[in-house]
């Protein structure tokens, strides 16, 4: 339970997550978890993760490992670092597979990613599939609030901290599975055009 958010707008994409952790019912703040943060640094990319708590872990532990290839620079090589993620998910993390996937034609790598870095604004499904998004999006429980949230302001609002955060803010007053403090990130795009 979570909710990530992206934003692209002008000369800059915007990344944020809420930090709250459930286990059931149980829900476990910030205040009491000192690394509740759902952002992750790669190189320079920024990672928000929906999810299991598991997943935030491997997939930082996984970003580590220096032999780990990825890129981040647009669909194509980020839908090759995700078949990658899923394989070493797979091998040696021991992700758990869908079980007998009935009429799905791919396995979940049980995750899914949004991604801010100069190169815009991306996100990974669970089963691989990757977009592009040219001016935001949402994934996690709370992603229906902090969708109707950032597209109520977007046209209006120019800084895309404040999109993002009205997303959040939506969805940590509505969801949940979300809650406070929320975090986000800047990053200096390279090619504003598209916002």
């Amino acid at each position: 339970m979570t909710t990530i958010v992206v934003v692209r707008k002008g000369d800059t994409a915007v990344i944020g997550a809420d930090t709250l952790g459930t286990y059931g019912d149980q829900r476990e703040s910030a205040d009491f978890i000192k690394n509740a943060s759902k952002l992750i640094r790669v190189d320079h990319s920024w990672l928000a993760v929906t999810g299991h708590a598991a997943m935030d872990m491997a997939l930082r532990n996984i970003f580590q490992e220096t032999s780990c290839r990825r890129s981040f620079k647009d669909v194509n090589d980020i839908y090759k670092t995700s078949l990658q993620l899923h394989a070493i998910l797979k091998d040696h993390y021991f992700l758990r597979l869908d079980g007998d996937n009935g009429d799905e034609a791919f396995e979940s790598m049980q995750v899914s990613l949004l991604i801010a870095n100069a190169h815009g604004i991306f996100g990974v499904c669970s089963k691989r599939t990757v977009l592009e998004y040219t001016k935001f999006y949402a994934f996690g429980s709370g992603e229906q609030y902090a969708l109707g949230a950032m597209h109520a302001v977007y046209d209006r609002e120019t800084d895309p901290e404040r999109i993002a955060r009205a997303g959040l803010e939506a969805a940590v007053t509505f969801d949940t599975g979300s809650g406070t403090p929320v975090e986000v990130r800047r990053v200096t795009l390279k090619d504003a055009g598209a916002s």
